[in-house]
């Protein structure tokens, strides 16, 4: 398979900054360079494409040439036989600015990946003009390593496969294609929606791991404990995550908090102490009391902006009846873009 990645990885802040080597394991050089190198190792005619020749040492590209990668400063010419086109690249505008600028130049077929910058339905949103007047053939997906690749954490690769949301964005062999590659280099795959992979496998994975951890401990609870019918269970659910994501978007975390009063939320969630064995409530409840004064300060500091507390996707309805489809879907494109620009 040909296979270019976009985007070497910064070595400093992986060794100096974030210690790569002493908390995690493994040895430089971490990021797009070790995937391209993996790629190559697996039997694959790689590319690496890196403009920024600084961001490894030379006995770092020494390693990286042997391996078997080909290594150049032109994207363009990186993209000219790519059957998969990794994008380890900058997060938000700099990796749209890399996918339109290779788009035309990619083979019939190709799939672009995104790794942890970008969500691939809002890649797909930012090229959609392209993609569905130019380019019909080139589809979407994610080769999300889920870890640092060259860390010991590394064993898995989140590829996007069909959306939630009502997209074409990549053919069934394309999603294959990447997981393919993946299992090539000893990965197991896993394929999830391509609206989910950012959930799941960015950064912000560990709110997604302690929210559900949350959601299912208090569902549990909701429907068999306390034996509340499901649909209210679910609701309640549907209002507290959307309640705290709307005051993020529009206060940041620090209003956020403000308006939960951490204070008293350790009051009324230890009231929902129900069973001997709910250890995610009490590391939450241990966590939130023991807040130190430098974050208190900072919470109590932060303005609360004008939030309205909609669920969203009974707002895309209501829109799409007032609206009509189109102009609806269009609405719902350029909220997911805004999200990212």
């Amino acid at each position: 398979m040909k296979v270019t990645v976009y985007g070497a990885g910064n070595q400093k802040l992986y060794t100096d900054e974030l210690n790569l080597p002493g908390k995690y394991g493994g040895e430089a050089p971490y990021g797009g360079s070790r995937m391209a190198m993996e790629f190559a190792m697996a039997g694959h005619d790689v590319v690496l494409a890196e403009p920024s020749r600084e961001v490894l040492d030379d006995e770092h590209w020494s390693m990286v040439e042997e391996a078997g990668v080909t290594v150049t400063d032109n994207d363009k010419e990186a993209a000219s036989e790519a059957e998969i086109a990794v994008l380890f690249t900058p997060f938000g505008k700099g990796t749209f600015s890399i996918a339109r600028d290779i788009l035309p130049e990619l083979p019939e077929g190709s799939v672009i990946a995104n790794t942890c910058t970008v969500s691939p339905v809002v890649l797909y949103y930012v090229l959609e003009k392209e993609l569905k007047l130019e380019r019909t053939d080139i589809g979407i997906s994610s080769m999300h390593p889920a870890a640092v690749p060259g860390t010991p954490q590394h064993g898995h690769y989140v590829i996007g496969g069909r959306p939630t949301a009502e997209l074409d964005i990549a053919t069934d062999e394309q999603i294959a294609r990447c997981a393919e590659l993946a299992e090539s280099t000893g990965k197991k795959a896993y394929i999830v929606p391509a609206d989910v992979t950012s959930a799941v496998a960015d950064m912000g994975s560990l709110v997604t791991a302690v929210a559900l951890s949350g959601v299912l401990d208090y569902y549990y609870v909701g429907t068999q404990i306390i034996k509340a019918p499901e649909e209210m269970v679910e609701k309640q659910i549907l209002m507290t995550l959307q309640t705290m994501a709307s005051l993020v978007e529009t206060s940041g975390v620090d209003g956020m908090a403000a308006a939960i009063n951490p204070e008293l939320l350790v009051k009324s969630a230890g009231s929902m102490h129900l069973l001997d064995e709910q250890e995610e409530l009490d590391a939450a409840l241990q966590k939130l009391s023991d807040l130190n004064d430098d974050v208190m300060k900072w919470i109590e500091g932060a303005e609360v902006k004008h939030t309205d507390l909609v669920a969203a996707q009974a707002l895309t309805g209501e829109l799409k009846t007032v609206m009509g489809d189109r102009a609806a879907e269009g609405t719902i494109r350029r909220c997911m873009r805004k999200m990212f620009e």
